[in-house]
């Protein structure tokens, strides 16, 4: 017994010796590394379609008593937008700066008539605007959320727009010549949105625009050869949008 009892404890001894060596003959399992987090880099050129609508309205001011001096009337105007933009982005950490341009179509059309006449005589003193060819070149800035991106907006913008004020009641056409007036009509714009990086290649952006334009006035000469003057301002026109970019 005693010589089985000394067997045991050298066995026993043994292995506590050769547990560690054996441990550490063990290979520990690989832990990949935490991959570095994703961060956008919204640096360099884009270019872009985009599309949406716009809305306003318009205010119409008879100078010299065409009806009665100094009255003016006012109707809401609507119509698509879209065309194409260019820009440019500089990131500086989070903070985005660029500059971006727009040239496309927005086609406000509708027209009103001098409130006294609704219903009682109708095509009678009535004012009517249309539009078409749209610009704008504008600064951004915003901050980036790693791929997704917030921003304001501003600059000058351009549209070029006919008016008109034309009376067509029972006794005929009293303005017979200088109804209409067409320019291309300068002001600001003003605004912003987000962008978001789809890959690394593709934006998709959503964006609210206010834009006040200069004033456009046109003479009307009445078949008595009286001359009478309007003024029509497109000063509250608001544009929403979708745009898609390609960069580069």
């Amino acid at each position: 017994m005693i010589r089985i009892s000394m067997r045991m404890a050298v066995l026993g001894g043994a292995a506590l010796i050769a547990a560690p060596a054996l441990a550490a003959d063990v290979v520990e399992p690989y832990v990949a590394p935490a991959a570095a987090p994703v961060i956008y880099d919204w640096t360099g050129p884009y270019i872009g379609v985009f599309a949406g609508g716009g809305w306003g309205d318009v205010d119409v001011y008879d100078n010299n008593g065409y009806n009665i001096t100094g009255f003016s009337q006012n109707y809401d105007t609507s119509g698509f937008l879209g065309g194409v933009h260019v820009g440019y982005n500089w990131q500086s950490g989070g903070f985005v700066f660029g500059g971006e341009a727009e040239l496309g179509y927005l086609g406000l059309d509708d027209s009103g008539q001098y409130g006294p006449y609704i219903g009682v005589r109708p095509g009678d003193s009535v004012a009517s605007v249309e539009s078409d060819l749209y610009a704008s070149l504008t600064a951004r800035a915003g901050y980036a959320f790693d791929n997704f991106l917030v921003y304001a907006k501003g600059g000058v913008a351009g549209l070029n727009t006919e008016v008109s004020f034309t009376d067509t009641n029972a006794t005929g056409t009293t303005l017979v010549s200088g109804t209409t007036a067409d320019e291309f009509l300068f002001g600001y714009t003003i605004g912003g949105g987000v962008e978001v990086g789809l890959s690394e290649r593709l934006t998709l952006k959503a964006e609210y625009m206010f834009m006040d334009f200069e004033d456009i006035s046109h003479t009307a000469v009445s078949g008595g050869g009286a001359n009478f003057n309007f003024t029509h301002e497109l000063d509250e026109i608001h544009t929403v949008k979708l745009g898609i970019s390609y960069r580069w």
